[in-house]
């Protein structure tokens, strides 16, 4: 996992109602943690971006889509336009879809929704009482429950339409979702393995706890393989739980059979990972504690160990560790932002700034040794992206612009068709907005980056594109011109199924952002600009620029 409380792949999860009944008869093992499927969905009390309040209730009579997401999530990017499609073709049949954002403040959020148009309530949970309530571990996690108020499906990570009908089709009929695939199946097998015994003498036991460690290993591994979309997904709870059984069951063998430090290292670790997936944090520490004891640098145990410190808000304990983990990958760019991350959490923001410096750093000198290698690029663009959205929670606003300017930048420098060069425009131009939004009072910012999804209706073809983002408070008309057009092209304004030449005026809707498709057309076929081209806004009072 690369991205914090997110599966970085696949680990998808499906229904399928035409498997065979034999497969479908198989009580799928309960989550360790958190709302159990076919009992009643924990009640809610949510404020959406435009200040509603709504609760479960409000939802009886109708089956209820709950995804749970976050705009720095990557698979939650990744699956908004199959949710929108489901959405659009859901909604008639008394479906209502909640977005809920349980990690972000309200100015990115809104953004994010505005440039994607989402057409949904989009709840914030500022008190972390729904993601609690809810025990969400992982994004995305979409819940579906019933007319009733019966939750019928706990679903982790991307999910693809026709699972989604299939959720909410169980979930009209009363029934709970079943999550069966063939790729599930072999992750089942190996978990269940009847070859994996703890009998015998201590040496057969110490055999057998192994096996079963690298068991869960494999699993994990085959869960990256899952595709919802391709019709084979796996349960990530199922698998949690599986795993969970085997791991007490290796605990054991291993507790009458460890002698060297070797296996009392492996010992302690195991029993950490156990108390982890039930959420026992204090539980956990103590024993990845017992395992650094006897082997400092074992990297699985530092990883636990910072990961259960924060969620016990004990960042000097996770500080330490990141440190240590930073310390044993040198010129990391992944540790060093993970550092730099725990310094922030911790408020302790001029160490977190110092780090981030290492990391981009770091990070340049990989793509100078790799010669732009596109992988070094995307880490150093990532890199950046963290770096912004600290500098933004440490109130530099200043730095934070910066950050994301650089994010754009390097993300320019990513082929097109590169998994992150989309995204990773649209979260530098999001968060800038964000900046503005976030102020108390709010004044005119325009952004540029290149356009990115589908054109806007009116756009004009095989031309420059680039997303232009407008902020400023609802309701205010914004003069948009432009300078430094070369001779026989032409700027084109586009929104709202009409291109106004080289300048144009609009008036910002209620959600304080407006987005522009803004062109450059050629004179002769020819596509590459002879410089920069300024836009300019002005709004009667503030002014704000942004270059091509």
């Amino acid at each position: 996992m690369n991205y914090p409380l997110a599966l970085a792949s696949a680990a998808l999860l499906a229904v399928s109602l035409s498997a065979p009944a034999s497969v479908l008869a198989q009580a799928a093992p309960a989550p360790l943690t958190g709302p159990q499927v076919g009992k009643p969905a924990p009640d809610f009390v949510l404020k959406t971006l435009d200040g509603k309040t709504v609760r479960l209730s409000d939802y009886r009579g109708k089956t209820l889509v709950v995804n749970v997401w976050a705009t720095w999530c990557p698979p939650c990017r990744q699956e908004m336009p199959d949710l929108l499609s489901s959405y659009a073709s859901l909604r008639s049949q008394k479906v209502a879809f909640l977005g809920v954002d349980t990690t972000e403040e309200a100015p990115i959020i809104r953004a994010y929704v505005v440039a994607k148009n989402v057409p949904y309530a989009q709840a914030v949970d500022t008190t972390k009482t729904f993601q609690k309530a809810y025990d969400v571990q992982y994004f995305p996690t979409t819940y579906v429950v019933d007319e009733n108020g019966i939750l019928r499906a706990r679903y982790i990570d991307v999910i693809a339409p026709r699972q989604l009908s299939q959720l909410v089709a169980a979930a009209k009929a009363g029934r709970n979702g079943e999550i069966v695939s063939p790729l599930q199946a072999k992750v089942d097998a190996v978990l269940t393995d009847s070859t994996i015994a703890f009998d015998g003498d201590a040496a057969a036991a110490l055999a057998g706890a192994k096996k079963a460690d690298a068991a869960i290993a494999k699993a994990e591994g085959m869960l990256d393989g899952s595709d919802a979309a391709a019709g084979n997904p796996t349960d990530l709870l199922r698998t949690r739980a599986e795993e969970a059984a085997l791991r007490d069951r290796a605990i054991v063998a291993l507790a009458r059979s460890a002698s060297s430090d070797d296996d009392k290292v492996l010992l302690a670790r195991m029993r950490g990972d156990a108390a982890k997936d039930r959420e026992r944090w204090n539980d956990a520490l103590t024993a990845y504690g017992e395992a650094l004891a006897l082997a400092p640098k074992n990297d699985d145990a530092l990883s636990g160990v910072a990961f259960v410190a924060g969620r016990l808000n004990r960042y000097d304990i996770a500080i330490d560790a990141d440190k240590k983990l930073a310390a044993l990958k040198p010129d990391s760019v992944d540790a060093l932002v993970e550092l730099a991350l725990a310094y922030a959490k911790a408020k302790r923001f001029q160490e977190a700034y110092a780090t981030f410096d290492e990391a981009t750093a770091s990070g340049k000198r990989a793509v100078d040794a790799e010669l732009g290698s596109a992988s070094k690029v995307r880490k150093l663009a990532w890199a950046y992206l963290y770096e912004g959205r600290t500098y933004a929670k440490g109130g530099d606003r200043v730095r934070a612009r910066k950050a994301f300017d650089q994010l754009l930048a390097w993300s320019q420098k990513l082929p097109k068709n590169d998994v992150r060069h989309d995204m990773y425009l649209e979260e530098g131009q999001e968060a800038i907005v964000a900046l503005e939004l976030s102020k108390r009072v709010t004044t005119t910012s325009i952004s540029l980056a290149p356009w990115t999804g589908a054109d806007l209706p009116g756009s004009i073809p095989n031309t420059i594109k680039y997303r232009l983002v407008v902020a400023d408070q609802a309701g205010k008309t914004v003069a948009l011109t432009t300078s430094g057009v070369a001779k026989g092209w032409i700027a084109s304004f586009c929104s709202d199924r009409v291109c106004s030449p080289f300048k144009t005026s609009l008036i910002i809707p209620a959600s304080g952002v407006k987005i522009v498709e803004f062109q450059l057309v050629p004179p002769d076929g020819n596509t590459k600009p002879s410089g920069p081209v300024r836009v300019t806004g002005n709004d009667g009072t503030h002014v704000s620029s942004a270059t091509t």
